[in-house]
């Protein structure tokens, strides 16, 4: 999880400068996309490791993910969780949002 956190920020950074904002409105930014992303990412991995997984759930964190993601720069790992969404209640699908998203 702390990974994909990592990766998001100094994507971020790189990206909000892209668009003209100073310093510390990126660091504003990006202090509260981490807290966003911490917050979605810790019910994920909740929701994944439950004995009942509850697929509408998980699509709707999934979908809250791949926004955050994209708004912070990470288009990359965005774009991958829409391929590997949950088209069906498959647990192959769970396995490969969970490492994509190290948790």
């Amino acid at each position: 999880m702390e990974q994909i956190m990592n990766e998001t920020e100094i994507l971020a950074f790189d990206y909000f400068k892209a668009f003209g904002f100073d310093d510390k409105q990126i660091a504003q930014l990006i202090m509260q996309g981490k807290k966003d992303l911490h917050k979605e990412l810790k019910k994920l991995k909740i929701l994944l490791h439950t004995d009942t997984i509850s697929y509408t759930d998980i699509n709707n964190v999934l979908h809250s993910l791949k926004g955050l993601l994209f708004q912070l720069g990470n288009h990359t790992v965005s774009d991958k969780l829409n391929e590997v969404g949950l088209q069906n209640e498959s647990d192959i699908r769970l396995k490969e949002i969970a490492l994509l998203l190290h948790l």
